[in-house]
């Protein structure tokens, strides 16, 4: 009997030991403990990676709407959050990592976007790379024909309406390019520098009605005002430093490549507008024209040789016309023409006109 017993026994244990043991699992949530579980569901969207002993459930659920309730204490509503920053100290805190989203401000009313600031740049790495954009907005419509007037990559409009401030600007866009610094070491910190460079270009014979590298209207409206100075473009030029190569206030250059092109500047009056003169020469300088030839135009009050020489100096070449105020006669304009370099005052010869068609 005992016998019998000791092999149901040996039997029995056989079968127990042939079945699969489960035993519990401790999970830990960022290190702390959650206790053992013996059940694991992983949903869509998460994946588990291994490592020795330590499995991780990585999930990359897609983010939905934000309608309403509460993000880190900040109130949402609709689908607007009312006053929050997106960003990180990292490149890996997320994809916006230095963008500034910030809300209203109680001083000035308006939110902000921001990379950097006025008084505080982001300064970029050691090596950053051969190309470093800060802001990037690229657009393309290839879908053929359809019902898009307007397309427009960036907008901006700022406007003052009401008594607004009596000493103030307003800007639309204020680009900066800044190079170097003043008493600066470094004197090679940039090959080229542009405050803008906008660029258009065509492709293929399809047809178009304008087509304009920078483009800018002034639209002084119907009713009148007074101002010191009203203009559709505006250059200011400064600084006392001597500048080594070519300085221009304003140049219009035509490539080699360049083909059947009217004319480097138009000006256009068009039918009914009321213009004082084309060009509007104001103030002093050397010479009013340098021509193609090299030739100089001048212009000012003298009335004889010596006093054209005293003004424009021996440096004009041959050609060169200097155009003055008056005449001592009705066919003997102040107008000379540089005839020789001496140098001396008889350079210049005066030029004399007969009165007949």
């Amino acid at each position: 009997m005992n016998k019998r017993c000791n092999i149901i026994l040996t039997l029995l244990l056989s079968v127990f030991l042939a079945v699969p043991a489960f035993a519990a699992v401790e999970v830990q949530s960022n290190g702390t403990s959650l206790g053992a579980i013996e059940h694991l569901n992983f949903t869509t969207g998460q994946t588990v990676t291994a490592s020795g002993n330590t499995a991780t459930v990585v999930a990359n659920p897609a983010v939905a709407a934000i309608t309403s309730g509460t993000v880190a204490g900040v109130a949402i509503t609709g689908s607007t959050i009312n006053s929050s920053i997106i960003g990180g100290s990292t490149a890996a805190a997320a994809t916006i990592t230095d963008l500034g989203i910030v809300n209203a401000s109680s001083t000035s009313g308006i939110g902000s976007i921001s990379l950097g600031s006025i008084s505080t740049a982001k300064a970029l790495k050691v090596n950053p790379g051969a190309t470093v954009i800060g802001e990037t907005i690229n657009v393309s419509h290839t879908l053929g024909a359809g019902n898009c007037d307007d397309l427009i990559a960036s907008y901006k409009k700022i406007s003052v309406l009401g008594d607004g401030d009596s000493g103030l600007t307003i800007v639309g866009d204020a680009p900066r390019a800044y190079v170097g610094l003043t008493g600066g070491s470094n004197n090679s910190v940039a090959s080229a520098a542009y405050g803008s460079q906008p660029w258009v270009k065509h492709g293929g014979t399809g047809a178009i009605t304008a087509m304009s590298g920078v483009s800018a209207k002034l639209d002084v409206g119907a009713e009148n005002f007074t101002a010191s100075t009203v203009n559709a473009g505006h250059f200011h030029i400064d600084g006392a430093g001597d500048v080594t190569g070519q300085y221009d206030g304003v140049m219009v250059e035509a490539y080699p490549t360049v083909d059947t092109m009217d004319s480097l500047l138009a000006l256009v009056a068009d039918s009914g507008a009321d213009v004082g003169s084309a060009i509007r020469i104001v103030g002093s300088s050397a010479s009013e024209m340098t021509l193609s030839s090299g030739a100089k135009v001048y212009t000012g009050t003298a009335a004889t040789r010596a006093a054209v020489r005293a003004q424009v100096g021996d440096t004009a070449p041959l050609g060169s016309m200097y155009i003055g105020v008056g005449a001592v006669a009705t066919t003997k304009p102040y107008t000379y023409i540089k005839v020789v370099n001496g140098p001396g005052d008889t350079d210049w010869e005066r030029i004399v006109t007969q009165a007949s068609d």
